[in-house]
């Protein structure tokens, strides 16, 4: 939040006491003598606020070795401290009369910044990050600075007599920073969307540098042509025809290699048909095998029964009278003679049974034959085919090779041009910025008009600019104007600087209360605090004050009661503070509304202060 300055208090410091002033009241006024350290005051706030330097005021300074200033920013509290004299400022949370080590914030300095203590304005303005302002009418701009923005609420004596513009500060070489810093409190926008225009000594310096930089990359890219003497138009034609050849050879290509995926797919079915044949073949030659194995196996059991049988034969022939061995009668033949006949018997039944196996067995070696005989003849003709086959892929690739070639070269041939073409595209695009590089005229700086404020935020200030002046009851006022030329007001036709010493005071404070008033209203950052020195040295006394005798425009206003409507105006108006030196006398019934300090000089009695120190 952006909420602006607010001072509470300032003290010079010594070893022994302060010397300070409060401001509690919105409005404090500071008046007395001469030579009583009024303007010190004045120059001692500009000090703090970073001006260079703080001139001393012997004998009574001698003394002090610092200033303090308490103040609200953006409505947090702080202290800030500075020697005298000395470039560094330390930062201090809350209002304190002496240094706090566990308060400390931070150091700033006057001056360029260092890597670890900014400027002062970047604690004054830490709510205006990223501020520019153009310094000249070549848009080169600098950042808002505090120094500059006191001009627009800061006024010494010396300044607000003067018939310059109330925002500049007399050194021609920065009245467009303070013209521009005033349109940015009318506007609420600064410059940094200006575009900065090179000056024309730099301007011919840089376009001789980029000529040569893009006639080097012409010629650069020239040497890195590889058909320099064939134009563009040419090179398209070709790439054209190439683009035309390479589709049709892709046709060409990928109506072969769908016929050949035909043929890969048959061949693999083929395979793999060919393969389950000649597992068939093998199973049955494995069968054959364990057939024969098997009829060996029958012959061979057959044979040794057939030995059983003739054996039980012959021993049963002649055995049926007395047995040779035992003696018995053939009734009583033996039990052994019995098995052996039994024998003979099972012997001829088995033989019988294998006979009708080896019969079978001999049925299914004839069948499995014939299925062997098939599948065989079978094999052979898918071995045929899968030749076949082989010899229509062997027959096509060639024609596939050579297809496949002729594409890459056409595609080669082409990435070349292609790439001839986008060199001759950027040659184009660089031989053009090089023809619009030396055809280009020095750039002309802005006008003064281009940094002008929008004419309804200057009508809006002239507005209440003149609001102010029936406010005060300045007299016989109808119209105010603004003059771009001078950057000030004319006041019914008449400029501001044409009037006398204290009018032109007046005037002149009225120029930045109205600034201050535009920006409460229209809701744009402004510090929120307006410093005067002597604005109303209209009511001097001409026996007595160094400015001498009043002009005739001067004594017509000090007939009015300006001043006080002046005083009351400010008592009663709450957008911000007013801190005001001044040498005449405050109306009575005004000083319980505001704040005062009298300073009462060598005539000072008994507690009544004689100065500022």
């Amino acid at each position: 939040m952006n909420s602006g300055i607010n001072i509470k208090k300032i003290f010079f410091i010594d070893d022994n006491e302060n010397a300070s002033i409060s401001f509690s009241n919105h409005l404090h006024i500071v008046h007395g003598a001469s030579n009583t350290g009024k303007s010190l005051l004045i120059e001692a706030i500009d000090y703090m606020l970073g001006s260079e330097g703080l001139k001393e005021v012997k004998p009574e300074s001698e003394r002090y070795s610092e200033v303090a200033m308490q103040i609200h920013l953006n409505g947090e509290p702080y202290t800030v401290f500075r020697k005298w004299p000395s470039d560094s400022f330390e930062v201090y949370h809350d209002l304190i009369d002496s240094k706090d080590e566990a308060k400390f914030y931070s150091y700033f300095k006057h001056g360029k910044e260092t890597k670890s203590v900014k400027n002062i304005s970047d604690f004054y303005l830490s709510g205006l990050r990223n501020v520019e302002i153009s310094s000249n009418l070549y848009g080169e701009k600098s950042a808002l600075s505090i120094r500059l923005l006191s001009r627009t609420f800061f006024s010494s004596e010396e300044k607000i007599i003067s018939s310059n513009s109330p925002i500049v500060a007399g050194d021609t070489s920065e009245d467009s920073k303070n013209k521009n810093v005033f349109k940015f409190l009318l506007t609420g926008r600064d410059d940094s969307n200006i575009k900065t225009v090179v000056r024309g000594k730099e301007f011919k310096s840089e376009k001789k540098g980029q000529l040569d930089v893009l006639n080097e990359v012409v010629e650069t890219l020239k040497s890195d042509l590889s058909f320099p003497d064939e134009s563009y138009d040419s090179l398209q034609e070709r790439k054209v025809k190439l683009e035309t050849s390479i589709d049709d050879l892709r046709k060409s290509l990928s109506q072969i290699n769908k016929s050949l995926s035909g043929i890969v797919k048959e061949k693999r079915d083929t395979a793999l048909e060919l393969f389950s044949v000649e597992e068939r073949n093998n199973n049955i030659r494995t069968n054959l095998v364990n057939f024969e194995t098997l009829e060996k196996v029958y012959i061979s059991d057959i044979e040794r029964l057939r030995s059983q049988e003739e054996a039980a034969f012959l021993l049963g022939i002649g055995h049926h009278a007395q047995c040779e061995f035992c003696g018995n009668t053939p009734k009583n033949i033996c039990k052994d003679l019995k098995d052996v006949e039994s024998l003979g018997n099972f012997s001829q039944l088995e033989i019988e049974k294998i006979k009708l196996k080896l019969s079978e067995l001999n049925e299914t070696r004839l069948r499995l034959q014939s299925q062997l005989d098939i599948y065989n003849s079978k094999a052979s003709g898918l071995r045929y085919k899968l030749k076949e086959l082989d010899d229509e892929v062997e027959k096509r690739t060639p024609e596939l090779t050579i297809i496949d070639g002729e594409l890459s070269e056409c595609t080669k041939e082409k990435n070349l041009i292609s790439t001839e073409i986008r060199l001759l595209e950027r040659i184009s695009v660089f031989y053009k910025r090089l023809q619009e590089t030396e055809v280009t005229a020095v750039p002309k700086k802005y006008k003064s008009p281009d940094f002008y404020p929008e004419s309804d935020a200057i009508d809006n200030f002239c507005r209440i600019y003149k609001e102010i002046l029936d406010e005060i009851h300045f007299p016989d006022v109808s119209e105010v104007s603004f003059d771009y030329s001078t950057f000030d007001v004319v006041i019914d036709g008449k400029p501001r600087s044409l009037n006398g010493k204290g009018v032109r005071a007046i005037l002149h404070s009225v120029f930045k209360i109205a600034l201050l008033q535009h920006c409460k209203e229209k809701g744009i950052y402004h510090p929120g605090i307006i410093i005067l020195d002597s604005p109303l040295v209209t009511y001097r006394d001409p026996l007595k004050s160094k400015y001498g005798e009043l002009d005739a425009d001067e004594k017509q206003l000090s007939n009015t009661k300006v001043s006080y409507h002046f005083l009351k105006y400010l008592s009663e108006n709450n957008s911000g503070q007013f801190i005001i030196v001044e040498n005449i006398d405050i109306p009575s019934n005004l000083t319980s509304t505001i704040g005062v300090d009298t300073f009462y000089g060598k005539n000072a009695e008994i507690d009544q202060r004689s100065g500022l120190l």
